[in-house]
């Protein structure tokens, strides 16, 4: 297996639309259970902008298979939290998108 190319350097409008959803998701743990659904949606519409612009990348810019994969990963968790509003692993999944996000805005 080979190693993952370093990805290209963002515009600032990109990492900060990954900050805003970082912002979003961390509010979002601190939600009660009952309160996670009305931000969840706002969560979902973010990491969909995020997805656009990303697919507007030139597909031959290192990284961009890396990080496209990366963004499903954090969609995959995001399913799971809205499966798991009320439960235990909400915490740990949002954990787990912040730190996608993360390596996505650092192109890391």
């Amino acid at each position: 297996m080979t190693d993952p190319m370093p990805a290209a350097a963002h515009p600032p409008e990109f990492v900060r639309l990954c900050q805003q959803a970082i912002g979003a998701l961390e509010a979002l743990k601190a939600d009660p259970p009952m309160d996670r659904g009305k931000r969840l949606l706002t969560i979902r519409a973010l990491l969909a902008d995020i997805g656009l612009q990303m697919a507007e990348l030139d597909l031959r810019t290192p990284g961009f298979a890396d990080e496209q994969g990366t963004l499903v990963d954090a969609a995959s968790a995001l399913q799971a939290i809205d499966l798991d509003r009320g439960g235990p692993n909400v915490p740990r999944f949002v954990d787990r998108i912040i730190d996608d996000l993360r390596r996505i805005a650092t192109g890391a």
